[in-house]
Order: structure tokens, then C-alpha cells, then sequence
């Protein structure tokens, strides 16, 4: 739907070259691509008339490509921009990526044979965003946990940024990581998804980003007291749990950022992941 930039091999690889090291199962998405795009203030229509018209596409063309994994479409809630939506893909490899957009060509052909057809779809979909739109590509981490809720459900994006200290290492931040997440994240049962990932290809190199799936405000809010709860359970011991939480920080700078956003359920194809990565 959108043209995207391709990235030398090269320039990859070297990207590559600084993230921890990872093992996925065979079948798992590795990499996430964010275009972010802008509602047409100039343009007329409905929510209704929106979605009905980029579920065509995805009937006929995304959920027909099998080099794309899964894909979610967030709108939004409690963001800095009121036009802004999100469409995320994933890919089980760089390779599909790169093929995915040819592939997304045929199937498009197919679906409106008719060249003036398709055109005519295509120029309306157009027609609902404006001119402006970004990319970026994400490393998929550990821990997902995955939501399967058919339901209109929240997405809380926390942007945190990596801190680099001088006695630290990309296998203890691993390890640290894990042992939270598995214990605490993963537990908690107002947390219906999970998505952790980091920057490959963006704007910002320090870029951690984690989205959590919640059915409603109130259960975001009362997650973060379940969180407590089971940070003591599982670290008891007061200095120990501070320490632990102290070796953490240290990996991330204070500052962050949060967004709140809806996703589209029609517009989703689930991604289907290891259960342990």
C-alpha cells in the first residue's frame, strides 16, 4: 500500500551487528516495519467507509500474502496527534521483506484485474491520508505474549531508551530482562498482549519499545499495582528486589515516552510466534 525505501544489505547487516544476541524458532517474526501515516483532513468520509475500504485490501491482498506474518492497524486514543494511524507488519525474515512488496503487486493484479479498476481503488485509498508518511523497522525481542482477542481492545506504547554503561553487558540486559518479563509481565492478567522490540532502522538507535495490550483504561491502571504485587511475590526480600530493579534501570535513561492507541480487529492477521522464544 505504501512504497517503502529499500535498505542496502550492507547497511544492514551492520545494524545487526549491535543487537544482543537472539535465537528464534524457525517460524518466528524477526523483523517489525511501522509506517505511519496521516488522516486527509481534506477528504470526506466515514470510519465506516475507511475501514470497509482498507478491509478489501486486506481480504485480497494482505491475507493472502504469505511472506507477511501478521499486521495491526492502531488509530488514535491519547496521542500527541489526532490524525495519526499505524500500520505494523511483521516478517519472519529480512528476505520477505523485501519480496513482500512484489508479492503484494500480483496479488493486487489479481484481485482488480482491470487496470483502470484498480487504479480507481487505489486513488481513493490514497485519498484518505495525506501526502506525509514515515517508516521505520524494529527488531522483535523475547516474551512476546500474544493477544487473540477478536475484540476492539488498547494499546499502551511505552518508548523507553537504551543506556549503554561502561561495565555492562547485552547478555546480563538479556538475562535481567527474561527473568522480569517471565515473571512479572507474562503473569500479569490485565496484560492480554505483549510486543517488545527494538530499533533497527530508524530515527533513534537507543529506541525500546514495548506495547501492551489492555481491554480498558482502568485495567492499564490497575496492571501497574499488579505488577507490584508480583515483584514482591517473586522477589520477596525487599533489598533484593531494589537490587534487581536497580541493575535494570541502569540499562535504560529516565526519560520516556507513552502513547495510547485503538486497534482496528479487522484489520488484524495474527502472528503466530513460539510459545518461549
Amino acid at each position: 500500500m505504501f512504497i517503502r525505501k529499500s535498505l542496502g544489505v550492507t547497511s544492514v547487516m551492520l545494524c545487526l551487528a549491535f543487537l544482543p544476541s537472539l535465537v528464534w524458532a524457525q517460524n518466528d517474526p524477526q523483523f517489525l516495519v511501522i509506517t505511519r501515516v496521516h488522516f486527509n483532513p481534506n477528504t470526506e468520509f466515514t470510519v465506516d467507509q475507511w475501514k470497509a475500504h482498507e478491509k478489501e485490501y486486506f481480504d485480497k491482498v494482505t491475507q493472502k500474502n504469505d511472506l507477511i506474518v501478521g499486521t495491526n492497524v492502531l488509530v488514535h486514543y491519547y496521542t500527541n496527534d489526532n490524525s495519526e494511524v499505524l500500520f505494523t507488519t511483521s516478517y519472519r525474515t529480512w528476505a520477505d521483506l523485501e519480496k513482500a512488496e512484489l508479492k503484494n503487486e500480483e496479488l493486487a493484479k489479481a484481485a482488480w484485474p482491470d487496470e483502470a479498476q484498480r487504479k480507481a481503488f487505489f486513488d481513493k485509498q490514497r485519498s484518505y491520508y495525506t501526502s506525509e508518511h514515515s517508516d521505520e523497522i524494529r527488531s522483535i525481542l523475547p516474551n512476546a505474549k500474544l493477544f487473540t482477542a477478536t475484540t476492539e481492545h488498547i494499546y499502551y506504547v511505552r518508548t523507553g531508551r537504551r543506556a549503554y554503561p561502561t561495565d555492562g553487558k547485552a547478555e546480563d540486559f538479556t538475562k535481567l530482562m527474561n527473568e522480569y518479563n517471565q515473571n512479572v509481565t507474562l503473569k500479569n492478567s490485565f496484560v492480554k498482549g505483549y510486543y517488545p522490540s527494538r530499533h533497527l532502522w530508524g530515527a533513534d538507535s537507543r529506541d525500546y519499545i514495548e506495547a501492551y495490550v489492555f481491554s480498558s483504561i482502568s485495567d492499564m491502571e490497575k496492571s501497574v499495582e499488579e505488577n507490584e504485587k508480583l515483584e514482591k511475590a517473586f522477589w520477596p526480600d525487599e533489598a533484593k528486589r531494589k537490587e534487581f530493579l536497580a541493575k535494570i534501570d541502569k540499562y535504560f535513561e529516565d526519560w520516556h515516552g507513552d502513547a495510547v492507541y485503538k486497534h482496528v480487529p479487522e484489520l488484524r492477521k495474527q502472528a503466530v510466534v513460539s510459545a518461549k522464544l
